[in-house]
């Protein structure tokens, strides 16, 4: 890999492309809901916005295999633009899995809390306005099964890791948002990589943002497969089972 100055700033500007291309394809995705919304035919998620009609569903239909073998799911909660997965974390949660969602704090690895009520229930926070538990703890202790539950019981270790991206490769390689939050938390040099502990990590995006390849550096967070509305592909070279 070019490692030069050069190199480095390329790449920079082509995720820098890539970025702004499908956050306008995300924006035209929401806007078309809105109105849909409007008209009459649209979903509006309690708490993460106009949805495509049946875009939950369709998620969660997917996922339904998956989750429904997990005992601690590490999800999100959406942003606008974002795949839904309201729906499918509901459901995890209510056949008895722990959900866990992150926290942020800026320049610093995610937190996770659990999801102790319906998604729609969650409190939006911060200078982003991202819907989070009111509290919780390091990544590392989700992913060793050392967080405790309201109750104050341990929490079984995380089996499912939910990671959302504005386009996958497939090769694995994960294009963020830009705040680094994931490779600073899950990514080779991370402060939890999950590498050795069982954990499946599945990328989630859009079925049109799963690409032949992505530019990418050697501590950028890698998945083991790639959900969309249309299925789960396996990518990238752990290939962890899925389902």
């Amino acid at each position: 890999m070019d490692t030069t100055p050069e190199a480095a700033s390329s790449e920079a500007a082509d995720k820098a492309r890539l970025r702004r291309r499908v956050r306008t394809r995300r924006r035209e995705r929401a806007r078309a809901a809105a109105e849909a919304l409007a008209g009459g035919a649209g979903v509006r998620e309690p708490g993460a916005g106009p949805t495509a009609p049946g875009e939950p569903e369709r998620f969660a239909a997917v996922l339904a295999e998956v989750l429904a073998g997990s005992r601690a799911v590490l999800g999100y909660a959406s942003l606008a633009g974002e795949p839904c997965l309201d729906l499918a974390l509901d459901q995890a949660r209510a056949a008895g899995a722990a959900v866990l969602l992150p926290l942020t704090t800026a320049g610093r690895p995610l937190d996770f809390g659990v999801l102790t009520g319906p998604m729609s229930t969650l409190p939006r926070t911060g200078k982003w306005q991202i819907r989070e538990p009111r509290s919780g703890a390091p990544a590392a202790e989700a992913l060793a099964g050392e967080m405790a539950g309201p109750a104050g019981r341990p929490l079984p270790p995380v089996d499912t890791i939910l990671v959302p991206g504005l386009a996958f490769s497939r090769a694995g390689v994960r294009l963020g948002n830009g705040g680094g939050f994931y490779d600073r938390t899950f990514g080779p040099r991370g402060a939890a990589p999950p590498t050795g502990c069982g954990a499946q990590v599945l990328g989630v995006c859009f079925a049109e943002e799963l690409v032949d390849a992505l530019p990418h550096q050697p501590w950028d967070l890698r998945v083991d497969a790639v959900v969309t509305e249309r299925g789960i592909v396996p990518v990238g070279v752990r290939r962890s089972p899925v389902g």
